[in-house]
């Protein structure tokens, strides 16, 4: 068999993970991975706060999806991933805190003894005792969440319930968002003949409630990563951003400013805007897809608190905030309450998080600006009037893309352009399923084959 010459573009959590499976599918292929920066791990940061490891961006994963189990199950790190500690969550709604209705489905009560009083009107709730059958005809496409909730379950559910938390997840707007993207299984719900509810009820009766619903490692993401990167030795260019990629003969050359490599296939697993940016000279159709998708900024600030001055609700999580309260922050995690190993002997540590798709506000403000503006919202919330002993800022611009309706359409249609045009190119990451941990592993995965299948055909 003739060993071949790959490039994956991005040491991120989907260029590492495409090329961990191309390494152990097809050992003999030669990789290459080209990072812009100095370190591994793209949006997965842990640093020391406090004198503990605290994630600077994704804290944990879904453990329903199998994807990001199934890479720690590889890597032998399976055993050592911890589950939290507080099972619940709040809203911060009305001014006060109320808390999620549980067990939910993506914010869908299924319960509605669960529901706290005067968080829903009586109309509200009379929507959620029925079978959820859509009021109105649903596409046989896509959908917008926003339409799939609304005409299901009404719009009360959807602004007060789940656009916070599937709003939240990568700051934008549910009204906005493709169903079959964000919450494919409220989509598939919504179509059953029983309706969306008995639907999400049936399914539920199956489920383990005991089960944990997020996986993390007391490391930090960065263990994850850490591990990966070791797996793939000496595979890496770092502080090597791609320039150009072209064809030549059968072979595609990339250029770096350190010179040019020549293989035989490209896993593109960088964001959507620097992907648009190394394919406009050789690849413009591709390219201006990449370059028309949106991206939300978000700013998350960790505060560490004395404990003489504000201990957090151990039974609880942290809250969400929509965006009808017009507060600056979008959610607030009590991270010694949510994870044991970050249960601090005199601090409690909350990591707050600010910026939507529709509010910028934080990109143009200074750290202490942000930081004062945060702690106004904590003393309305939480009541804390004291200065925090430690904060750190860390700055997310352009992080989070936006998936419209008809995204995975899309997406399907840039793969089916790469076939024709640029045979051997293939592309991972968050733009592919969505923007967790589980969907960034999916795509590289997904990529790492589609790419062995065209080498080794």
């Amino acid at each position: 068999m003739t060993h071949q010459k790959v490039a994956i573009i991005g040491a991120g959590i989907a260029g590492l993970s495409s090329a961990y499976y191309l390494q152990k599918n097809s050992p003999e292929t030669q990789i290459l991975i080209f990072e812009s920066e100095s370190e591994t791990g793209g949006k997965l940061a842990t640093s020391p706060f406090a004198g503990v490891s605290v994630d600077e961006g994704a804290d944990s994963f879904l453990v329903r999806v199998p994807w990001a189990v199934e890479l720690c199950r590889d890597l032998g790190l399976e055993a050592e991933l911890v589950s939290p500690s507080a099972r619940t969550a709040s809203l911060w709604i009305d001014g006060k805190l109320q808390q999620i209705p549980s067990p939910n489905v993506l914010g869908v009560p299924l319960e509605i003894e669960s529901i706290g009083d005067g968080l829903l009107t009586p109309d509200a709730l009379s929507r959620l005792n029925s079978n959820g059958v859509p009021s109105l005809d649903l596409p046989n496409s896509d959908a917008s969440v926003g339409q799939v909730i609304r005409s299901c379950v009404g719009s009360e559910v959807l602004e007060r319930l789940v656009d916070p938390l599937i709003g939240g997840i990568n700051a934008g707007r549910a009204d906005e968002m493709s169903c079959a993207v964000m919450a494919p299984q409220l989509l598939e719900a919504a179509r059953h003949p029983d309706g969306m509810l008995s639907r999400l009820k049936d399914l539920a009766k199956n489920a383990d409630p005991t089960a944990p619903v997020f996986h993390a490692h007391p490391e930090g993401m960065s263990r994850l990563v850490d591990v990966l990167t070791k797996s793939l030795g000496n595979s890496f260019n770092m502080v090597s951003p791609v320039l150009n990629i072209s064809r030549l003969g059968n072979k595609w050359v990339i250029e770096t400013e350190r010179g040019h490599e020549s293989v035989d296939g490209v896993v593109i697993a960088t964001p959507a805007y620097a992907s648009s940016n190394i394919l406009e000279k050789t690849l413009p159709g591709p390219a201006q897809v990449f370059n028309a998708i949106e991206f939300a900024s978000v700013t998350l600030v960790t505060f560490g608190y004395s404990r003489t001055d504000f201990e957090a609700d151990s039974s609880q999580s942290g809250f969400l905030v929509p965006r009808s309260s017009q507060l600056f922050m979008t959610a607030c995690s009590y991270s010694g309450s949510k994870w044991a190993h970050l249960r601090h002997p005199e601090l409690e540590i909350l990591r707050v998080s600010t910026g939507r798709i529709d509010d910028d506000r934080h990109v143009t403000m200074t750290d202490d600006e942000l930081v004062s503006e945060l702690r106004l919202d904590l003393n309305s919330t939480l009541g804390i009037e004291s200065v925090p002993v430690d904060v750190r800022v860390t700055r997310w611009p352009n992080s989070l893309p936006q998936f419209p309706v008809g995204h995975a359409d899309q997406m399907n249609a840039l793969d089916d352009e790469l076939s024709n045009s640029a045979p051997g190119v293939f592309f991972a990451g968050a733009i592919r399923h969505g923007v967790g941990i589980p969907a960034c592993i999916r795509s590289g995965k997904e990529a790492a084959q589609q790419l062995s299948e065209f080498l080794y055909r």
